[in-house]
């Protein structure tokens, strides 16, 4: 009788041990699901920001090579500077192709630049192929 009681005793206390680490075990797994919950649509709005303003990017430099107005160039090239700093804040080190991305985005925006700047045509010429080299690496 007493290896009866015996036995239940650590049967017992085995179910007590294995239901405490059940328990820790899935306090643990909500706390990483709330993470994941929280992290997931905020990772979600900067890559739907970065892509807004790649194609803001992109379609400022289109327009930059067939403005002529002056002021609309000044407009252009400081929006172009601005979306920089956008695209620099929204990639991350997380992302495999964040380095080349943002080399060839910030010397698209650069070459876009120059060619606004440069009052020189064969300057605007060789500025616009650089261009287009980084835009299709963008693309």
């Amino acid at each position: 009788m007493d290896w009866i009681k015996f036995g239940t005793l650590v049967i017992s206390f085995f179910t007590l041990l294995l239901s405490i680490y059940s328990a820790r075990t899935l306090n643990q797994n909500k706390e990483k699901d709330r993470k994941v919950t929280v992290s997931l649509p905020e990772k979600r709005r900067m890559q739907k920001d970065l892509m807004d303003h790649i194609t803001k990017v992109l379609d400022l430099g289109r327009k930059c090579f067939e403005e002529t107005d002056e002021n609309e160039k000044k407009k252009i090239k400081f929006e172009l500077l601005n979306h920089k700093v956008y695209i620099w804040i929204n990639l991350n080190e997380e992302n495999s192709f964040a380095k080349e991305l943002r080399s060839h985005s910030t010397e698209y925006i650069f070459w876009c630049a120059s060619f606004l700047d440069s009052p020189n045509e064969k300057e605007k010429f060789n500025f616009r192929t650089d261009s287009y080299k980084n835009q299709r690496s963008i693309m």
